[in-house]
């Protein structure tokens, strides 16, 4: 039997799956359309950093992200070398996400649809809970932000 460290407990496709769903969902109720392949590779860079999470889960939706970023520049550090290390986890848990029938692939376009209209509240874990929180929040910043611009906020390339 294999001894899983505190990363690979905390990282883990489950998880990132639950919070990808969450994060979709909330960006296809918000914008009627669903996030890119590019918007979920930052997903889980950003949301499995507690820092982040503990800042922006009770902000605001509307001006949150700005918000965030004036309070604290350093928020967004280092997202490009965590969307890159945690690629594998991200494609993993699309992966899940895909084979659970939770989220679906419009291939023409190229988008990701959420296949359930509730996403669960979960709340037997306070700092998974909080997570699910952050990925809401993420979810409506992203949707109401271009890609561009997100990238430059967070400066990352793809």
């Amino acid at each position: 039997m294999k001894v899983l460290n505190e990363y690979e407990v905390v990282q883990n496709p489950a998880l990132g799956s639950l919070l990808l769903y969450t994060f979709v969902s909330e960006y296809f109720m918000t914008k009627d359309e669903g996030p890119t392949l590019p918007h979920l590779m930052l997903v889980l860079p950003i949301l499995l950093n507690k820092d982040f999470v503990e800042k922006i889960y009770k902000r605001n939706k509307k001006g949150g992200l700005y918000n965030a970023l004036n309070d604290d520049m350093t928020l967004f550090i280092g997202v490009q070398n965590r969307m890159q290390s945690m690629s594998d986890l991200t494609f993993r848990s699309i992966n899940l996400c895909l084979s659970a029938n939770i989220v679906v692939l419009v291939k023409d376009k190229y988008k990701f649809l959420p296949l359930r209209n509730k996403v669960p509240y979960y709340k037997h874990n306070e700092d998974i809970h909080k997570m699910l929180a952050a990925a809401k929040r993420l979810g409506y910043w992203f949707a109401t932000n271009e890609l561009n611009q997100l990238c430059a906020l967070l400066k990352v390339r793809f």
